[in-house]
C-alpha cells in the first residue's frame, strides 16, 4: 500500500525530486489575492465548478510556499490510486519519507473520511497551512460544517472575468482606438466561447472542448454520485442552458419535459451542487414570497451554454444578461431581480437596502425596446428610492434623463469595483 501511495504522490509532487515546474503555475489570477490567505491559519477551501482553474490556483500558492523553503505535499483525489485511500492513510504513508508542513488537497469531494482528520490536524496545529479544493458544494455537508465551524474560510472560484480574459489575450498598454477595437473583438469571443481557462487558451475546437466539459458535469460530477436517468438529466441541462435569464418554475419545466416536478427539483439541485447553474430570486421583503415566486436561471459560463443549447442569434441579449449576472456574483454582491408591473434585471442589495438597479439589453436602437427597458429600470428606481440607474448594452454609451447611465457591457466589466 505504502509504495503505491508514494509513487502516486511523487508523480503529483515533482518538486520532491527536483524543482517546481513553472508551467504548473499558469496565468497569475490576481483577482483572488490568495497570498494574503497565507497569513491566517484557517483551512482554505477553493470551491467552484470543474475546469475553472482551482488546481492552477493551488499550484500558484504552492510555488509561493516552496520559495520560502517550506515543505509541501499536494494530493489530487482525481488520481485513481489516491482516491482508494483516506487522507489519513496517505499522510501516514508519506510521513515515512518526510513531514507534512503544508498540505494542499485537490477535489476533496472524492476523498473518504477527510473532515475528522483535518479538524484534528488543525486543532493540534500539526500542519501550518491546509488548502483544499472541491467541485461540489455538498462536499461540506451540514455535519462537516459543524465539525469545521470557525476553522475554515471559503474562496469561490469562477471562470475568467473579462478583465482576466483581456490579460489572457495580451491586450495591454494605454487605452486607444486600436485597443478599443481589440477589446470589442475579445468581448465577442468572451460571449461566444466563454471563459474557462483552457478554452480561452486554444484557438480551435473550443465548442468541442465545451461539450466535453458538459459531459463531464453530467457523468463525473452527477451520475457518479446520484441515481439519475442520464437521458433525462442531460435533457434538463440542455433545457436550462437554452432558457437562461428566463422566468423559471419547476412545475413549468416538468410540463415542458414530461417529467415529474419532484424529479426536476432533485435534478436541478444536483446542477446547483456542482456550480453549473444557479437561481436568481425576485426581490421581496417577505422571504416566503421571495422563495415562492418564479426564479431565473443562469449558467456558470456563457460559452458552455451556447455550446449545448438550442439558441439562435436573437438570444444574444440573454447571453449578455448572463455575463452581467456572473460578474455580479464574482464581485461577491447580493443580487435579485425586480418584477412588479414591469421588470428590471438586477437589484444589488447591501445590508438591508437596495443600492443599485441594473438593466441589460442588446441594444436600445428600437424605440419599443428602449421604452420597455426604461420603464422597468425607472419603476425599480422609484420603488427602492434610487436616484440613479444603469443600463448595459452591447455598444451604446451615454447619459439619459432621470440619472440613467448607459454603458457598453465590456466597459463596465473592465471598470473597478464600486
Amino acid at each position: 500500500m505504502h509504495s503505491e501511495i508514494l509513487k502516486a504522490l511523487h508523480d503529483w509532487n515533482p518538486w520532491i525530486d527536483g524543482v517546481f515546474p513553472q508551467e504548473l503555475g499558469g496565468f497569475a489570477r490576481d483577482f483572488y489575492h490568495l497570498e494574503q490567505y497565507l497569513q491566517i491559519p484557517e483551512i482554505k477551501i477553493l470551491e467552484g465548478a470543474r475546469r475553472t482553474g482551482k488546481s492552477t490556483l493551488l499550484y500558484q500558492i504552492i510555488e509561493k510556499v516552496l520559495r520560502k523553503g517550506n515543505e509541501v505535499l499536494y494530493v489530487n483525489f482525481e488520481d485513481e490510486i489516491l482516491k482508494k485511500y483516506t487522507l489519513q492513510e496517505i499522510i501516514s504513508a508519506y510521513k515515512i519519507e518526510s513531514s507534512v508542513k503544508n498540505l494542499f488537497v485537490d477535489e476533496i469531494q472524492n476523498c473518504k473520511d477527510w473532515v475528522a482528520f483535518l479538524r484534528k490536524a488543525y486543532d493540534r496545529k500539526e500542519i501550518n497551512q491546509i488548502w483544499i479544493s472541491g467541485s461540489n458544494s455538498s462536499f461540506i455537508k451540514k455535519e462537516f460544517a459543524t465539525l469545521l465551524t470557525g476553522r475554515n474560510i471559503a474562496i469561490k472560484v469562477f471562470p475568467l472575468s473579462f478583465a482576466e480574459f483581456v490579460q489572457f489575450k495580451s491586450i495591454v498598454g494605454p487605452f486607444s482606438t486600436e485597443k478599443e477595437i481589440l477589446i470589442q473583438q475579445a468581448f465577442s469571443q468572451y460571449l461566444n466561447f466563454g471563459a474557462f481557462p483552457a478554452v480561452v487558451l486554444r484557438s480551435v475546437l473550443q465548442k468541442e472542448l465545451l461539450i466535453n466539459y458538459f459531459e463531464d458535469f453530467i457523468y463525473k460530477d452527477i451520475a457518479f454520485r446520484h441515481d439519475v436517468n442520464l437521458i433525462k438529466i442531460k435533457e434538463l441541462g440542455i433545457y436550462l442552458a437554452t432558457n437562461v435569464a428566463k422566468s423559471f418554475s419547476y412545475r413549468a419545466c416538468a410540463n415542458a419535459l414530461g417529467m415529474h416536478a419532484n424529479t426536476i427539483t432533485d435534478y436541478c439541485s444536483y446542477f446547483y451542487e456542482i456550480f453549473l447553474f444557479y437561481e436568481l430570486y425576485k426581490f421581496d421583503y417577505s422571504l416566503k414570497n421571495q422563495i415562492g415566486t418564479d426564479k431565473k436561471i443562469y449558467i456558470v459560463d456563457t460559452g458552455l451554454g451556447r455550446a449545448v443549447s438550442f439558441r439562435f442569434s436573437e438570444d444574444m441579449g440573454r447571453g449578455l444578461e448572463n455575463i452581467v449576472c456572473n460578474e455580479l456574483r464574482r464581485r461577491g454582491l447580493e443580487i435579485y431581480y425586480h418584477k412588479q408591473k414591469f421588470e428590471c434585471d438586477f437589484l444589488i442589495k447591501k445590508e438591508l437596502q437596495i443600492v443599485q438597479a441594473i438593466q441589460v439589453s442588446l441594444s436600445l436602437n428600437d424605440p419599443d425596446v428602449k421604452e420597455r427597458e426604461m420603464r422597468g429600470l425607472l419603476e425599480a428606481m422609484e420603488t427602492y428610492g434610487l436616484k440613479s440607474g444603469l443600463i448595459l448594452t452591447l455598444e451604446e454609451d451615454g447619459i439619459q434623463e432621470g440619472g440613467i447611465l448607459i454603458l457598453p457591457i465590456w466597459k463596465w466589466l473592465l471598470s473597478p469595483f464600486p
